[in-house]
């Protein structure tokens, strides 16, 4: 499982900033951009024609709402998500995803917000 925690790009920007206009066909559907952008990507091909089992993704996204130039969704923001292979967009989770186990990867912003440290801590059970 792969769990980020990282903004938004909005259509039409450039995948490494979010802040230029591109033509919206160069945005990619997977709107997570940057370093992070990619590495998601990344996951996400190994599901793709003759790849792994497409159910077997296990992409998680903590929305962290980022720039003035991001992308504001309120059915993501703030919250869990996953990624839906079949329709490339992600899904809004109730709550919190698995409790990281195995082999796992956490990636993202290198800032971090108040209520996205709380998001990460929150994946932990405590321990006694």
């Amino acid at each position: 499982a792969v769990y980020v925690i990282a903004w938004r790009m909005q259509q039409g920007k450039d995948p490494f900033r979010g802040r230029e206009d591109v033509p919206p066909s160069e945005t990619p559907v997977m709107d997570v951009g940057g370093g992070t952008g990619w590495a998601c990507q990344w996951y996400i091909d190994r599901f793709g024609p003759g790849g792994e089992e497409p159910t077997r993704c296990k992409l998680f996204l903590f929305d962290d709402a980022g720039p003035p130039w991001a992308l504001k969704d309120p059915t993501t923001e703030g919250k869990w998500s996953q990624w839906d292979v079949f329709n490339k967009t992600w899904q809004p989770l109730d709550g919190n995803p698995p409790t990281p186990f195995g082999l796992y990867a956490g990636i993202g912003a290198t800032r971090l917000s108040n209520r996205a440290e709380h998001a990460i801590r929150a994946l932990y059970p405590r321990h006694h």
